[in-house]
């Protein structure tokens, strides 16, 4: 008994000891009853950690309709240019199917011309429209009318109405774009390339006295002198808001406005009408002419700009203004100055007003920059016209 007793008291302890060594290793080699997960690759985010863009994204367009879209477009017909070169530059041109508003004609660098075209904005075919089956209309916010969404909004076809040209819209269009396309990383680079020319010029004429501004009257050049009278861009809306670009770069070139009108953002002319007895008694220092019938991306000789000029000396009263008797007169393609690329063309004719100040800026290199850099294309073409330089 003794011995026996001796032995469980040894060798109970020892099996224990081996049980617990077996089940320990046979736990450790069984297969798991769930699959094995897969290792993320390099610089891809665990699904804990992943953040999800959103779906749809609910805004204001700048007519102040509330509109929801899922994300991101990608189905789009644009009637408003100026919108067409914004996606572009954000990269999105894919989802343009097609385009209006002389955007194959005056914007040839987008390379938009083997899309179709849905006319002008007095005239959109709103056939071809429906027909393409787009998720959103881009369009003007005073054109075309409110018919556009009577006969799309049935169809399912969201109409947004942006302008991306009006000096204090342009930055949140653009951001509206970016989220719409999903882009906001390049907007933003965009953007912030864009208010660094901004405030090199805003830095520059800061100092400018009062009684050193130059009085600037901004004319359509495409109607100048009709019927006897004058068009004018005023650079002031109602209310003393911004007004139309190329007035208002008047103000941001440094200058003061030669003309005391309000412009209504409701009226589908950016111009108003006077005649030519206010012209003569405004007397201006310095006369822009804007317009898309002379100069673009396509022109290379600067000929038919001193020829037409010529032509309005002696045809119209511009010869006994004091613009014209010193020369003053600067020609801009309106893309330049009184649009989307006004920081551009601003600059350029803030140096045609105060060559001092801007001896060692180069306009012309902010333009070459953006469309290498951000359209992806040559430059070229003819954006400005000096009548002053031209002697």
């Amino acid at each position: 008994m003794t011995i026996t007793k001796q032995r469980r008291t040894i060798t109970i302890p020892w099996l224990i000891a081996i049980f617990a060594i077996l089940l320990l290793t046979g736990c450790a080699s069984a297969p798991s009853s769930e699959p094995e997960q897969p290792s993320s690759p390099p610089n891809q985010a665990s699904p804990a950690t992943e953040t999800h863009e959103p779906e749809v994204l609910t805004f204001t367009d700048t007519a102040g309709k509330e509109i929801t879209l899922p994300l991101p477009i990608e189905r789009a017909v644009v009637l408003n240019r100026n919108t067409a070169e914004a996606i572009t530059l954000l990269g999105a041109k894919d989802a343009i199917l097609a385009t209006g508003d002389t955007t194959i004609k005056n914007n040839p660098y987008l390379e938009l011309a083997g899309k179709p075209d849905v006319g002008e904005t007095k005239q959109v075919n709103l056939e071809l429209i429906l027909s393409l089956k787009p998720q959103v209309v881009f369009a003007y916010t005073n054109r075309p009318d409110q018919t556009l969404e009577e006969k799309l909004e049935p169809a399912g076809i969201k109409v947004v109405r942006i302008n991306n040209y009006l000096p204090e819209q342009m930055d949140e269009e653009l951001r509206l774009l970016g989220k719409l396309f999903r882009k906001t990383d390049k907007a933003e680079q965009f953007l912030e390339w864009k208010h660094s020319i901004e405030q090199l010029l805003a830095d520059r004429v800061a100092g400018l006295k009062e009684e050193e501004k130059k009085s600037v009257l901004a004319l359509s050049a495409g109607f100048l002198n009709t019927n006897g009278g004058y068009r004018i861009f005023p650079s002031q809306s109602i209310g003393g808001k911004p007004g139309v670009g190329e007035g208002y770069a008047t103000i941001l070139a440094g200058g003061k406005d030669a003309a005391d009108l309000e412009w209504n953002p409701a009226e589908s002319s950016t111009t108003i009408m006077v005649d030519e007895e206010y012209v003569l008694k405004r007397n201006p220092d310095v006369i822009t002419l804007h317009g898309t019938w002379l100069g673009g991306y396509e022109t290379e000789d600067a000929k038919p700009f001193e020829e037409a000029l010529d032509n309005i000396m002696k045809t119209t009263s511009v010869s006994r203004l004091k613009a014209g008797q010193t020369r003053d007169i600067y020609f801009f393609y309106t893309n330049f100055v009184g649009s989307d690329k006004r920081y551009i063309g601003t600059l350029q004719l803030a140096k045609y007003l105060y060559p001092d100040l801007f001896q060692d800026v180069d306009p012309e290199q902010y333009a070459r920059e953006y469309y290498e850099k951000w359209l992806n294309v040559p430059y070229k073409g003819i954006w400005t016209y000096s009548y002053k330089d031209a002697k």
